[in-house]
């Protein structure tokens, strides 16, 4: 019975021993299968023509639709709204709220979707950052100083309370468009025909 028992114990250590070895070498071939796959998978710096297109792309994705260009576009010569002073306000500093938002998920995708190595590419989309970093900062600074300097507004006419928002969102505005001639101007920039 004691040959027997030694006999199992070391076929058992045996299988055991074989399984242990059997299996680290099988998991450092998948370890390095991984690693293989993880080097091929990292993507490519995007072409000028790449880039241009995801620009433009992410652009219209968070400003295409932009109530400070359409319903609350107060730099238009006849811009009048119907709505009471209280709403108008509201809605039109919460369109501000909004692009800040906005300016800072499109600064977010530049910088963590563009690809570094195109050295063209890679200036460009530094100077874009930078622009949205200004608009953001314009934004910032009429945001915090609104409820300030608009406290008087509501005894104001109509074009009173439109040329008192256009003088304190000019910089804001500004640099938007600033943003916008930046990315329009895009295609010259980096040489796309």
């Amino acid at each position: 019975m004691k040959k027997k028992f030694k006999a199992l114990s070391l076929v058992l250590l045996s299988l055991l021993i074989f399984g242990l070895v059997g299996c680290g070498s099988n998991n450092n071939t998948t370890n390095n299968a991984n690693n293989t796959t993880n080097n091929t998978d990292k993507k490519n710096p995007p072409t000028n023509q790449e880039y241009y297109d995801y620009l433009t792309e992410r652009y219209n994705h968070y400003f295409n639709d932009n109530t400070l260009d359409t319903t609350y576009d107060i730099y238009v010569d006849d811009f009048t709204y119907d709505n009471t002073y209280d709403e108008f306000i509201t809605a039109y500093n919460g369109s501000y709220d909004q692009l800040k938002n906005n300016l800072e998920a499109f600064k977010n995708d530049l910088k963590n979707n563009v690809v570094k190595g195109n050295d063209e590419v890679d200036k460009y989309n530094e100077e874009v950052i930078t622009a949205a970093d200004k608009a953001i900062i314009a934004v910032d600074d009429y945001t915090g100083t609104f409820v300030e300097k608009t406290k008087d507004y509501a005894t104001l006419s109509k074009d009173e309370v439109v040329k008192g928002l256009r003088s304190l969102t000019l910089d804001a505005h500004n640099a938007r468009l600033d943003l916008k001639n930046m990315i329009d101007n895009a295609k010259d920039k980096l040489g796309i025909k």
